[in-house]
């Protein structure tokens, strides 16, 4: 590895710590491979692993688990992708959503059947006391 110019002498800035401090570091998938001297990260400039299909798979799975309450591996066996890759896209669009503000002129808030969570039940049951 070895620092150089591109021919138009701008080089991609690093996606993880957005610095310009990167060597070459050989091809992958017929693209030029960069790694940051500053965190290691390898990257590849315009990396374009997305398109409308996995959008449109992406955007299906987070209104899925939304409405329905599907699970990550039903949806993984739908879409045919991996539980992992689910989890991640439904955390990302919930860090999307922007925050709820609540009103200043709300003054009182009840809660109904909260012991249900919060207490202990006192029955036990088992196969004996059927």
């Amino acid at each position: 590895m070895h620092y150089e110019r591109k021919k138009d002498g701008v080089m991609p800035a690093c996606k993880n710590c957005k610095r310009v401090i990167i060597v070459q570091g050989g091809f992958i998938r017929g693209k030029q491979r960069y790694k940051c001297k500053i965190c290691g990260m390898h990257f590849v400039e315009g990396d374009a692993r997305s398109t409308e299909k996995i959008a449109s798979k992406k955007a299906m799975c987070v209104l899925l688990y939304t409405l329905s309450r599907a699970s990550y591996n039903m949806l993984a066996k739908i879409f045919d992708t991996w539980p992992s890759l689910v989890y991640r896209w439904i955390v990302e669009a919930g860090a999307n959503i922007p925050k709820q503000e609540i009103s200043g002129d709300i003054k009182e808030m009840g809660f109904d059947e909260m012991w249900h969570f919060v207490g202990t039940k006192k029955q036990v049951l088992d196969y004996q006391s059927l």
